[in-house]
């Protein structure tokens, strides 16, 4: 919430506990049932959008698309009104989606916080953006898969203990560090000898190496889907020098970071 909604809300107060507006709220939610039960309207999402988050949090892209199209194949939804224009209707069950993926499925998958509400804001903002429902449509079936695909990337096992999965998040949301193994102990409270042997055999790497995974996995995504400099890459993952960066990128993956941002063209 910025400063300006603050200073709004602080000289409004008032505004928020009139009458008036409970009693607007509450008229216009009398009709909206009154004519849905005259016209036989019924919500009947609610199960498959609960379906469609367990399928979510498996982390599994495929099994997310098979699901989507038998749903499609075997179910009709009615979805409410929401808005008068057909496109305007589309677009707010899309941001309601898309915030429910994020904050329901995503989030307590293991995806960062800060990350997934960059995500929800990337893609009501690429939805607003939109001039038709077509589009729209094709956009939230590409929310979902990136979200599960997200998913699968950050998803913890059931066996990581809440004291390495806090280690596993504290370096995720530190990429831009130039973090170490240190780091990573210190936050931790323990010991280096308890904490390095409990993190290597719950993740099956050592501290440091885990990093560089993180890190890797990162500048893949911003050579794919950004057209940053590779020096800005290296630089905002606090890699020590761009030459290291190619090292440490080509150990990792068997390509050079320009060899990959080509390949993915």
């Amino acid at each position: 919430m910025d400063n300006n909604r603050n200073k709004w809300i602080n000289e409004n107060k008032e505004r928020f506990t009139r009458d008036s507006y409970r009693t607007l709220i509450g008229s216009n939610m009398a009709r909206t049932m009154y004519d849905a039960r005259d016209y036989e309207v019924v919500h009947g999402t609610y199960q498959f959008e609960m379906a469609m988050l367990e399928y979510i949090k498996q982390g599994n892209a495929e099994k997310i698309k098979e699901f989507l199209l038998e749903s499609v194949d075997r179910q009709s939804f009615n979805e409410g009104k929401l808005a008068e224009n057909e496109l305007r209707q589309v677009k707010n069950i899309f941001i309601g989606l898309v915030a429910m993926i994020g904050k329901m499925a995503a989030i307590p998958s293991g995806v960062p916080v800060e990350q997934a509400y960059y995500m929800i804001d990337t893609y009501t903002q690429q939805c607003e953006a939109l001039n038709t429902m077509d589009e729209v449509y094709v956009l939230q079936y590409s929310m979902i898969i990136d979200f599960t695909s997200e998913i699968g990337k950050y998803m913890f096992p059931s066996k990581l203990s809440p004291a390495i999965h806090s280690c596993t998040n504290y370096i995720i949301q530190h990429l831009n560090e130039p973090l170490t193994a240190r780091d990573v102990i210190e936050f931790s409270g323990k010991s280096r000898s308890s904490l390095s042997e409990q993190f290597r055999k719950e993740t099956g790497s050592t501290i440091s190496k885990y990093i560089t995974t993180c890190k890797i996995r990162e500048a893949k995504v911003l050579l794919r889907y950004t057209d940053k400099p590779i020096s800005e890459i290296c630089s905002h993952l606090a890699f020590s020098s761009q030459p290291y960066f190619h090292n440490v990128f080509r150990k990792e993956t068997g390509m050079t970071p320009i060899e990959f941002r080509n390949s993915a063209v």
